[in-house]
């Protein structure tokens, strides 16, 4: 039985909770977490594993969950019951398909039986003379239950004993359903007395004599008898013949399979446009492949030409190291054949050694002033640079000037031929004619001299341009020597503009529940968010000619930061803004620059050469004191 296997769980439900329990086996079953279907058209019952049958075909099965879940008796908990009426649900409602339903509408009684009968629906049987015997004041006899188990051949839905104020009457009503498989097992509950030889004709023969428990059909007869028998029929249950059923179970099940028909046909319009969408996709999946194979191609065409190169320039390289090594070779053999020679000569030595270390100082000295002069040389350059480079924006900003002077000129000149031609046809007709004449002349002097002025403008614009170029070719070959020679304490350091300061994070994360993670988190969102070329948190600001961005302190996303994190996150997320607004607007990734860290600004070229040239000097004098 379900209730003493191994599938129970240890927690137990009330009578009060049947219901509720109902709808989540319920679900549970049409999730799939219990197997019901076996193979074909044998099924199990999950509830029941302990069980020495585990087949059933479809009507066992269902009247099986059918009994236990109707049942009273404290054999059955209340949680064996819940289970066994979901079970009975989902095969009525899940896994009873169309064909099934036709199969069951299709059993006909047998030949010998008039359609026209009519019998009560739903289909019971009637039992009389059961056993009942005196006891406490009453009559009694078997119970629902224990009459269910000795009926239980016949597959009853449920059994009624009669009773009245005397006690049992030794009378009972037996159910079999509504269906056909009911109708069935009511005939063989008939059959199965009248064998015996009690059946209706007989009990009405022998009641007066007979000790054995007579059966049969309830029909018309039985349903106007009159008595407890009859009352019980009406109130439970009405009369219908054959015919009548067979109509009605015709009518609902065709009206259920063209729903069936209708849905299907629905799945089947949109299995085709799945099928058409299913097609396009393939169609662009077999492009994106084809372009695909093209890029894996080129990308393997310029990988091997990469490769060709690299093989080249490494056996260039080894060729140089191997000329490198022979003049280190020769070198070192010289340097023998000197260290020979002195060993020779060492009464010369001493007079030698200090020779060598005043040429030695003396060329420290040389080295040093011709450092000295390289330093001043590349200082005085970049000077020079940057007094061409402010000349040259001067002298743009004089051509400007001019070209404009030149454009107002033009235009005045346009405005006077235009009112002279405005002003002809009176009698100095001729003498307006000359002046406009002489006014077009010095409009197409000042014509020529505009070009002028524009072609020599661009020609600055452009040297502009190429200065500014090599200018910041040369900060990035800087900041790409740097990299390596700058330390934690270097008054000059590499800064990446744009780059929040995780410290800040850290610092307020360890304030709040001390999680890196969470800091990490966080920096990592606000780096993206500063990143995002969609969020501009700017607005314009000044007069015409002097206009500046500046921060707009009430965007939504600033509030937002302020509030969560507080004062110092929210001036680090400002600052990255407004840093890489100034050094990389359009790219919106962080840069590197070189900065000033006392003066919190970017060092000129000027003091980068005067560290690297200071960082030389410390060296040197190491090297010396070695």
């Amino acid at each position: 039985m379900a209730n003493t296997s191994d599938y129970e769980e240890e927690s137990e439900i009330s009578e009060s909770e049947i219901e509720e329990s109902v709808e989540k086996f319920y679900s549970q079953l049409q999730s799939n977490q219990y197997k019901v279907k076996r193979s074909g058209k044998t099924f199990r019952c999950p509830f029941c594993p302990g069980k020495k049958k585990q087949s059933y075909e479809y009507k066992e099965i269902v009247q099986h969950a059918t009994g236990i879940g109707s049942s009273s008796s404290s054999r059955h908990k209340p949680k064996s019951k819940a289970e066994h009426q979901a079970l009975s649900k989902y095969l009525k409602n899940d896994l009873a398909d169309p064909a099934s339903l036709l199969q069951v509408a299709i059993i006909r009684p047998s030949p010998q039986r008039n359609d026209e009968e009519k019998y009560v629906w739903p289909w019971m049987g009637i039992l009389v003379n059961m056993p009942v015997w005196f006891q406490d004041g009453r009559f009694v006899g078997d119970n629902r239950d224990e009459l269910i188990l000795k009926l239980s051949e016949f597959n009853p839905s449920d059994v009624h004993p009669l009773g009245d104020h005397k006690g049992h009457t030794g009378k009972c009503i037996v159910e079999f359903g509504t269906d056909w498989i009911g109708f069935r097992n009511a005939m063989s509950f008939v059959k199965h007395f009248q064998s015996r030889g009690v059946g209706r004709r007989d009990w009405g023969k022998n009641k007066q004599t007979s000790e054995e428990m007579h059966g049969w059909v309830a029909t018309e007869l039985d349903f106007n008898s009159g008595g407890i028998i009859g009352g019980f029929l009406k109130q439970h249950g009405v009369l219908k013949s054959v015919n009548d059923v067979m109509l009605e179970e015709s009518k609902r099940i065709g009206s259920r399979v063209t729903d069936m028909t209708m849905q299907i046909e629905a799945k089947n319009k949109d299995l085709h446009e799945m099928q058409y969408k299913c097609h396009a996709k393939a169609f662009s999946l077999e492009r994106i492949m084809e372009d695909n194979e093209r890029i894996v191609q080129s990308f393997n065409e310029d990988r091997r030409r990469l490769e060709e190169d690299v093989i080249r320039h490494q056996r260039h390289v080894l060729e140089q190291n191997e000329k490198m090594r022979k003049e280190l070779e020769y070198n070192r053999r010289q340097l023998e054949a000197s260290d020979k020679q002195i060993n020779m000569e060492s009464s010369q030595y001493e007079i030698n050694k200090q020779e060598l270390q005043n040429q030695r100082q003396k060329n420290a000295e040389i080295e040093q002033k011709k450092a000295d002069e390289e330093v001043l040389k590349l200082i005085e350059q970049q000077k020079r640079e940057k007094e061409e480079n402010l000349k040259r924006i001067v002298q743009l900003q004089k051509e400007l000037d001019a070209k404009q002077q030149v454009e107002l000129e033009i235009e005045k000149l346009k405005g006077q031929i235009e009112v002279m031609h405005h002003m002809g046809g009176g009698k100095d007709d001729s003498t307006v004619k000359e002046k406009i004449e002489k006014l077009k002349e010095e409009l197409k002097d000042k014509m020529e001299e505009m070009e002028v002025s524009e072609d020599l403008y661009r020609g600055l614009v452009a040297k502009e341009r190429i200065a500014n170029d090599e200018v910041q070719e040369a900060r990035k070959e800087l900041i790409q020597g740097l990299e390596n020679m700058l330390g934690g304490r270097s008054s000059i350091r590499l800064k990446r503009m744009g780059e929040l300061d995780s410290k800040v994070f850290k610092e307020i994360a360890q304030a709040r529940n001390g999680n890196d993670l969470e800091a990490t988190l966080a920096w990592s969102k606000w780096q993206k968010e500063v990143q995002d070329s969609n969020w501009h948190p700017f607005k314009i600001v000044g007069q015409k000619g002097r206009e500046e961005e500046v921060i707009k302190e009430d965007d939504e996303k600033l509030v937002q930061v302020r509030n969560e994190y507080g004062e110092e996150v929210y001036e680090a997320v400002k600052t990255a803004l407004l840093e890489l607004n100034e050094y990389n607007a359009s790219g919106r990734y962080p840069v590197t620059e070189i900065w000033k860290i006392k003066e919190n600004r970017k060092a000129t070229l000027k003091e980068v050469i005067q560290y690297i040239f200071r960082q030389w000097k410390l060296q040197k004098v190491k090297r010396n004191n070695l």
